[in-house]
């Protein structure tokens, strides 16, 4: 199949990022209000500047090692940063996609509850039935899936920006007026960028179809622009409620019951909701995308759809254990460890080793065609 640029370069790459990382790591607004609204509006936003560029730069980084030495799945990835010591990075990043499984299942599971009374359970295993079935359908079929949530999730914000501009009680821009702009907020937002980057090479089979170094470049920039999009939107209609919201669970749906209809809180539900089991999706594809890798090398075939249904219902299983933990200490939790681990196994290799192989590839152009 020919695709065109905006396709391989600029969608693919952009929506399965946004995919991954807003479940994980925005879906509830949780997150935004432990490392990034706390500074302040304009400094929220200074902090949310530095994430882009750290993810743009790690992206581009991934894309290009991936290219160079045709390492699709992060375990060839990790190979060509830490050498011997890949499962290093492999042990980290299992825990960390089962603490981001666990957090999303906990999320998931609320917001139905809260929206619908749907019992918390059916909310989790609906997800864990996505999932698997997505997973079995494969990476082409996730692509497709991806691009139409991430639509759906940018037209919710444009409605939410229009109730937002509408309401008096928000005073946005009163906001804005009275902050000022200070980087004493960039050191949280450095813990959000460092662990949120180190999922990147679970998304890398979205830069399959990248065939030069000016492709991973657009794809880079493009996907970290898409990704950060979310966190500044949610930033900015939450500053000026920080206050109150600090300690909510899910601050999004706290402010939407207080900004917009009934009908459309039910609709946003919904559309996180899929986006939430996309982030598994996502994060379980990448783990699967390596698995293939595994059993290949021994049985020279890839696996098929079904092992890729029983894999995914072990991983999910193992999250939702976790699950159980409280929902703010989960969050608080998972970030404090996995921050150290990435620096270790993850962020020092690929300033050092990855940008040396990087530099070292040069130009040099895929022969896909």
């Amino acid at each position: 199949m020919n695709k065109s640029l905006f396709y391989r370069a600029v969608l693919t790459p952009s929506v399965v990022w946004l995919s991954v990382l807003f479940g994980a790591a925005s879906g509830t607004g949780r997150e935004m209000v432990e490392f990034i609204t706390p500074a302040g509006a304009w400094g929220g936003v200074v902090a949310i500047a530095f994430i882009g560029l750290i993810f743009a730069v790690t992206l581009f980084l991934c894309f290009e090692l991936s290219r160079l030495f045709n390492a699709y799945d992060y375990q060839r990835l990790s190979s060509q940063l830490l050498g011997k010591f890949w499962p290093l990075y492999e042990v980290a990043i299992l825990v960390a996609m089962i603490a981001s499984l666990a957090i999303v299942s906990a999320a998931s599971g609320q917001i139905l509850f809260g929206q619908f009374e749907v019992p918390v359970l059916w909310g989790v295993g609906g997800m864990l039935v996505i999932i698997i079935a997505f997973t079995y359908y494969g990476r082409v079929f996730i692509e497709k899936t991806m691009a139409l949530t991430s639509a759906l999730l940018f037209m919710a914000f444009i409605y939410i920006g229009i109730q937002v501009a509408g309401n008096d009680d928000m005073a946005v821009v009163d906001t804005f007026t009275n902050s000022e702009i200070h980087f004493d907020g960039v050191h949280k937002g450095l813990i959000y960028a460092f662990v949120n980057m180190a999922f990147i090479p679970l998304i890398i089979y979205a830069g399959r179809d990248i065939r030069s170094r000016g492709e991973s470049a657009i794809g880079a920039i493009s996907a970290s622009i898409v990704g950060t999009l979310p966190l500044l939107f949610l930033h900015t209609i939450f500053s000026p409620n920080y206050r109150e919201i600090r300690d909510v669970d899910m601050p999004t749906f706290w402010l939407l019951e207080r900004i917009s209809a009934d009908w459309f809180i039910g609709v946003y539900v919904v559309v996180v909701f899929f986006m939430f089991a996309q982030t598994g999706v996502g994060m379980m594809q990448g783990f699967l995308e390596r698995m293939d890798s595994c059993y290949s090398n021994y049985y020279n075939k890839p696996m098929s759809p079904l092992k890729h249904s029983i894999l995914s219902f072990v991983m999910i299983v193992l999250s939702l254990l976790l699950s159980t933990v409280g929902f703010i200490e989960l969050v608080r939790s998972a970030y404090s460890v996995l921050f150290y681990s990435f620096i270790l196994t993850f962020t020092i290799p690929l300033v050092t080793v990855g940008v040396y192989k990087v530099y070292k590839g040069g130009g040099s152009q895929s022969s896909k065609k």
